[in-house]
């Protein structure tokens, strides 16, 4: 079992028909491979061997004692997951009950249970042509700031040709020009390290939707894999714990706790800067009893009621600078 970040295989069409299949209830495996591979009932061996080969990979598939497969509902709640990001899921036993009377671990419960000082983090900051990586924009900059045992550990950081144009207003928000990035190595050639830098650590990043989005829609384009595991995002976290302050921009945070941004608006400046701010923040979620991933899950739960009981009616804001 992993507690952080891993790649998985592009979503098939298959899977989604044995995720909607499976929807229902639980399903023999021959009537499960019957409707999923739209064939007469194939024999069981076969369908045994089948369904093995296409749904062991995913962690949302589990095979019960009997021979049935089910769906495993999400591992964690969506509280510790971006906002606009989804839940996350952290790996199942896909086989259950091996034998009567000995049930397997829960893995949703030994995942939740991590201590928050066990884990380790990789605080993430992207700069772009644009807010929309689903209307054609790209990152330009990426930076990854790996945090364990409460030390910066490794900072990988490196310009990207995002192969269009970049506009006028981005270049005068970041100072990142075509001309700085028209020989920049583009995703597909820096994705391997992108990925050895994200592996089994937990994501982070300030309005972790907005760097999630575009670093998945990357690795996607470049890979045809999906990165899925455990996200923190440390606006939400900064609502719960500092609740006086008027804003929780990464400006207004990090000046609070004395951090020093040294390259605002860069990747690497601001995910150093991120990644003191989250040094802060767990330390004084320490402070409030949170030692646990679930203990952390139930604060920021607590936080995400109260602020949609007080803002329901109000739009959410698009820039991660300006998010309250």
């Amino acid at each position: 079992m992993t507690s952080g970040l891993r790649l998985r295989p592009a979503e098939q069409l298959l899977v989604s028909r044995a995720r909607d299949f499976l929807a229902a209830g639980p399903s023999d495996v021959v009537e499960l491979v019957a409707h999923i591979c739209q064939l007469p009932a194939p024999p069981r061996s076969v369908a045994e061997h089948m369904a093995m080969a296409l749904l062991a990979p995913w962690d949302e598939f589990a095979r019960e004692a009997d021979g049935q497969w089910r769906l495993v509902a999400a591992a964690t709640s969506t509280a510790l997951s971006a906002e606009a990001g989804g839940p996350t899921r952290v790996p199942a036993a896909r086989h259950l009950g091996a034998s009567a009377g000995s049930a397997p671990p829960d893995a949703a419960a030994l995942a939740a249970s991590d201590p928050l000082a066990d884990l380790s983090y990789v605080v993430v900051d992207v700069e772009t042509t644009g807010g929309r990586p689903d209307g054609g924009d790209r990152i330009t900059e990426i930076a990854a700031v790996v945090v364990q045992g409460g030390e910066i550990t490794r900072v990988y950081e490196t310009l990207v040709n995002p192969q269009r144009s970049i506009p006028p207003m981005i270049t005068a928000l970041t100072n990142i020009s075509w001309e700085m990035v028209k020989d920049a190595p583009t995703f597909r050639e820096i994705v391997a390290d992108v990925a050895g830098v994200l592996r089994g650590n937990v994501f982070v990043a300030h309005n972790a939707a907005f760097d999630w989005r575009f670093v998945t829609s990357e690795i996607a384009r470049a890979t045809g894999e999906r990165l899925e595991g455990r996200r923190l995002c440390t606006v939400r976290l900064a609502r719960r714990l500092l609740p006086q302050l008027p804003r929780r921009s990464l400006d207004h945070v990090a000046r609070y706790y004395g951090v020093e941004i040294a390259a605002r608006h860069r990747a690497a400046g601001d995910a150093l800067a991120t990644a003191r701010v989250l040094l802060r923040l767990l330390a004084d979620a320490r402070d409030r009893g949170c030692r646990t991933w679930l203990e952390l899950d139930a604060l920021l739960s607590g936080a995400r009621s109260t602020r949609r009981r007080r803002r329901s009616a109000l739009p959410r804001p698009m820039d991660r600078d300006t998010t309250a």
